[in-house]
């Protein structure tokens, strides 16, 4: 067992016990606290400061929770999102657990929306590039917003309907590039789920499904 490990392993079971495993790494004069790839907590001399912003944030103070800067003003870092909470929460299981998995849920949500808008156009998206884009475009599909909004199997009929391809292999592309993947990583249950919703849309064309 690291020094890390062992210096976390009180609150790391404690946590265990509520939201799963925590892993923890050193930050400087304290430790940050892991749930997959979310710091949700920073756990320093004993206490836990939990990451919250917004509405959350708001619930916090108003039950009496703490900024991290305010209850540890002598500190350098500049955090002023995480806080302290008080003990009638964390003798509350099931509200802690609330607060955590909410925490949690915020960290993952904002970095997801965070990693979806470094894409700018089609051609950025996983697996496509400028030939993609300029197909695409032929039937009408020109920005990355419509082609999000119309779906993988959608964007797919249109090129099917014009007879620019019937490649299935593109078809996968899409949905993988939709979901922001590569795409052999791309399940069976994915691809059966996208090739019946495009033969439903072929059918309702009058065109034949595809294999």
């Amino acid at each position: 067992m690291t020094k890390t490990e062992l210096a976390t392993l009180e609150i790391r079971q404690a946590l265990f016990e509520l939201i799963g495993e925590v892993k923890a790494k050193t930050l400087f004069a304290s430790y940050g606290l892991f749930s997959g790839a979310a710091m949700f907590g920073i756990y320093q001399n004993g206490n836990l400061y939990i990451k919250a912003e917004k509405e959350l944030a708001e619930e916090l103070i108003a039950q009496g929770a703490v900024n991290y800067i305010s209850h540890l003003p002598n500190i350098k870092l500049s955090i002023s999102n995480y806080y302290y909470l008080p003990q009638e929460i964390i003798s509350n299981k099931e509200k802690y657990k609330d607060i955590l998995l909410r925490s949690i849920a915020q960290i993952n949500e904002k970095a997801s929306l965070e990693y979806i808008n470094k894409y700018r156009r089609i051609k950025d998206l996983p697996n496509l590039s400028m030939k993609y884009e300029r197909l695409l475009s032929k039937v009408g599909i020109e920005e990355l917003s419509l082609f999000r909004t119309l779906g993988a199997s959608h964007a797919f009929a249109r090129l099917v309907r014009k007879g620019i391809t019937s490649e299935l292999n593109m078809l996968w592309l899409f949905v993988a590039a939709l979901k922001y993947k590569h795409v052999s990583l791309l399940t069976e249950q994915e691809k059966e789920n996208a090739l019946k919703m495009l033969n439903l849309i072929l059918e309702q064309s009058g065109m034949k499904p595809m294999k």
